[in-house]
């Protein structure tokens, strides 16, 4: 028997059915809040102006602060007040003039005052409204010298230094794998529809819609450089959706997936590959269909069963002659 000659090889893999599919989904930021205040009062600025855009702690709306700051100075007087009778009523105290219960009704007022005074010191801070981060005004809900009720909205301000595109998947995709299932995602936008973005999954909920029977799943990505998006508009999501659990063994004519250094073309233009006899033997060359390209491999339709050896170096100097063998990892030359 010759000497067989060793081979670096790979095996062939399984490969699940992947299929790809296409969300209709719409454009939101990544942070969005509606500002309000959590005072009542009447408006007397608004720095916000639908489109504008805001650094963090910029002022957005202030109400007319006069009530407050009146409020504010009365609470400061009670406390000054109430801080001289506690150091009256201490002298007192320790001179065993006045009576022990006196001085702690007095230390008690004292408390209550500063109490209150705080209070009204952060009710007049909450009468200025700053921006929570570096962002935009997409919708102003209100207009100036209008009175206005605590939390109710006064502008919706959005983060679009990233964006996310929401879209519902059908319960049947969810059953089968999930959003966790959902590879090589990518985005095109209705507004220039010749190129596609990478994404990726970033949230997406457990409960269905009553009504669509839909998961409501949340796409992220990086806003285009040299496009405008904007919150609302449409967008595609596409995406590989794989089965959940492979057989353990398939049969050909299953998907396989082998790498790519494994796949040659022929004089004819098909493809073909070495498939190597892991006891020794001559190569045998067959033809296969590769379908696509999966991360750094190929997926193969027909020809290749799961756990067969394939030859990866040295294809073109290959016969169906010479006697050859998978070569030992780490060993070198015959004994490989």
């Amino acid at each position: 028997m010759p000497i067989a000659r060793p081979v670096p090889t790979a095996i062939v893999e399984y490969q699940p059915a992947a299929h790809v599919r296409a969300f209709p989904g719409s454009v939101r930021a990544a942070r969005r809040v509606d500002l309000a205040f959590s005072v009542p009062g009447v408006l007397e600025a608004l720095n916000a102006q639908e489109g504008r855009s805001l650094g963090q702690g910029a002022v957005v709306a202030a109400l007319d602060q006069r009530d407050y700051q009146n409020a504010l100075d009365a609470a400061e007087a009670r406390y000054v007040k109430a801080e001289r009778d506690l150091v009256r009523a201490r002298t007192l105290w320790d001179k065993r003039v006045g009576s022990k219960a006196s001085y702690e009704d007095a230390q008690a007022a004292r408390d209550i005052a500063l109490a209150e005074l705080r209070i009204r010191e952060k009710a007049l801070e909450d009468t200025v409204l700053l921006a929570p981060f570096d962002g935009l005004v997409a919708r102003r809900h209100i207009e100036t010298h209008e009175h206005i009720e605590a939390k109710q909205t006064i502008v919706s301000f959005q983060d679009l230094s990233s964006i996310e595109v929401v879209i519902q998947v059908p319960e049947r995709v969810i059953a089968h794998g999930g959003p966790e299932e959902m590879g090589a995602l990518r985005v095109r936008f209705d507004a220039d529809d010749s190129r596609w973005f990478e994404a990726a999954v970033h949230e997406y909920s457990a409960q269905a819609d009553p009504v669509t029977r839909t998961y409501d799943v949340v796409v992220a990505l990086a806003p285009p450089s040299d496009l405008t998006v904007f919150p609302g508009m449409t967008a595609t999501v596409q995406a590989r959706i794989d089965g959940r659990t492979p057989p353990p063994r398939a049969p050909a004519p299953a998907l396989t997936r082998i790498p790519v250094e494994a796949l040659w073309r022929g004089h004819d233009g098909l493809s073909y590959v070495w498939v190597i006899d892991p006891d020794g033997s001559t190569p045998a060359k067959r033809r296969v269909e590769a379908v696509a390209l999966v991360g750094d491999g190929v997926q193969i339709r027909d020809g290749l069963t799961p756990g067969e050896h394939v030859a990866t170096a040295g294809l073109h100097s290959l016969r169906e002659s010479l006697w050859v063998r998978p070569m030992v990892p780490g060993a070198r030359g015959l004994d490989g």
